[in-house]
């Protein structure tokens, strides 16, 4: 639906704002009639519910983005939005600037609107406008000025090419599409593979919805890219001048920059992860093209139409809201409220009637389109991981080091206390003969003072020999 039909009528949000004061102001009421223990139930109960209704109806801004690039700013409640887009109210939580930390990045299909959480990329993209939220962040600012910048180029070589081939945007995939198709090295056609002219007819026109998810990826693609360069100019210094001395400093540096490279690594991951569940499953992808979905829908509505035959419940009906003359139902005001809602089968029947989707030109296009951004996050991640190797090798001769100086410390260790031991044996063998022996050579009758000078020589020699030995083992044993 377009972004007029989500943002007219705003005085819906105040009456809602208004009515839960009003309910707030009526338990305020009801309570002055009641006992005191009573009245602080009941108002307790007003509040509660006052702060429960004023915050479904509560409004958020959001940037609308059309395919000409014109952007108007809108203050919507949850309600509207949910009930406009089809989205479920834990899409919109997960894209609430407050919780960024508590979701992972996340792509989420739905019947008319593709939930997009990529980094600092909150948006809901539908097949007429973009929606985006976290206005706070600088980063979204400069999204939305290349979203800009990229779809109001597409639009005026759209106007400049209208009676040509190809008048919408053509993506970097297409470019690698034509290399494949000219017989380069990317060429698909090959052993159950689906033919190359099919799959350029159907990229040659790209809508609008996968124009606007392209545009995110390359924008987080290259932010991502760029962070782990700036980490890998960070690291190789530091991880160099650690290297060299270990100290404090050094470490901290290190520490520092190890867990942002931990972080950035789990961010990486996340959104590699993303990418590859979309590409192992062709129904997925199949989704996330929003026009082939509806175009689908309304053939198969119309064909039944034709047949005359009544409208079976697995048949999906048209949404009256969508542009386009073929799918407006007479007298649709294009409120939420006039769309006319899909029955519970539509999304199984609509895929049924592809035999097989591995050939599908819709899936194909979907494909093309996020393989390339796969490989580039995929070597973002292949950078992060070589670092990640990079520090643990360092780490791994730090603590080497660190080992050897300390074998060295016990060597000392070593060679100090069997020298201890040593002169400990002199020690005691002078404290032997201090308590038992008394020489006075100078006295008549005494030993003579050469027998101190043997034992103390003696004693020498002997403390040597045991020290000399010791040493020997130690050698002989490898200790030292």
């Amino acid at each position: 639906m377009s972004g007029a039909e989500l943002g007219g009528k705003a005085s819906s949000s105040q009456l809602s704002l208004a009515a839960a004061e009003k309910a707030a102001a009526a338990g305020a009421k009801l309570a002055s009639f009641l006992p005191d223990a009573a009245a602080a139930a009941a108002a307790a109960a007003g509040a509660a519910k006052a702060k429960a209704q004023a915050k479904s109806f509560a409004v958020r801004k959001w940037l609308a983005v059309n395919p000409r690039g014109e952007v108007r700013q809108l203050e919507l409640a949850k309600m509207r939005v949910t009930a406009g887009l089809g989205v479920q109210l834990r899409d919109l939580r997960l894209l609430d600037p407050q919780l960024a930390t508590s979701y992972p990045s996340a792509i989420l299909a739905r019947e008319r609107a593709i939930v997009v959480n990529l980094e600092f990329i909150k948006c809901i993209i539908g097949m007429d406008n973009v929606y985006i939220t976290n206005l706070e962040d600088q980063n979204t600012l400069l999204f939305v000025e290349e979203l800009q910048r990229r779809l109001r180029a597409a639009h005026t070589a759209a106007e400049a090419a209208a009676s040509g081939p190809s008048g919408l945007f053509l993506s970097q995939s297409t470019v690698n599409l034509a290399s494949a198709a000219a017989g380069g090295p990317a060429n698909l056609g090959g052993d159950g593979g689906m033919p190359l002219s099919s799959i350029s007819a159907a990229h040659e026109e790209l809508p609008f919805e996968l124009r606007a998810l392209e545009i995110g990826l390359d924008t987080v693609s290259q932010y991502l890219e760029r962070l782990t360069g700036d980490l890998e100019a960070a690291a190789h210094p530091a991880l160099d001048a650690l290297t060299g001395k270990i100290n404090t400093s050094n470490l901290e540096r290190v520490r520092r920059i190890k867990n942002r490279m931990v972080r950035l690594t789990t961010r990486v991951e996340t959104l590699r992860e993303v990418l590859e569940k979309f590409l192992d499953d062709d129904s997925d992808m199949k989704d996330l093209n929003l026009t082939a979905k509806e175009e689908e829908r309304v053939e198969l509505f119309n064909r039944h139409m034709r047949s005359g035959a009544a409208t079976p419940f697995d048949v999906p009906l048209p949404y009256t809201g969508a542009s386009g003359p073929d799918v407006r139902a007479e007298g649709a005001l294009g409120e939420p409220e006039a769309m006319t809602p899909m029955t519970p089968k539509s999304a199984s029947s609509a895929s049924s009637d592809s035999t097989d989707l591995e050939d599908d030109p819709d899936v194909a296009v979907v494909e093309m389109l996020m393989e390339p951004y796969f490989m580039q996050i995929d070597n973002t991640y292949n950078k992060l991981q070589t670092l990640c190797e990079y520090i643990d090798d360092t780490e791994d001769y730090i603590n080497i080091e660190l080992d050897s100086h300390r074998n060295a410390l016990i060597r000392l260790d070593l060679v100090l206390t069997s020298f201890s031991a040593s002169v400990a044996l002199v020690t005691a063998i002078t404290g032997l003969f201090a308590m038992n022996v008394m020489l006075n050579p100078g006295q008549e009758g005494q030993a003579p003072y050469s027998w101190f000078l043997a034992v103390s020589i003696s004693t020498g020699i002997g403390a040597i020999a045991v020290f000399a030995g010791v040493m020997a083992y130690c050698r002989w044993k490898r200790l030292i």
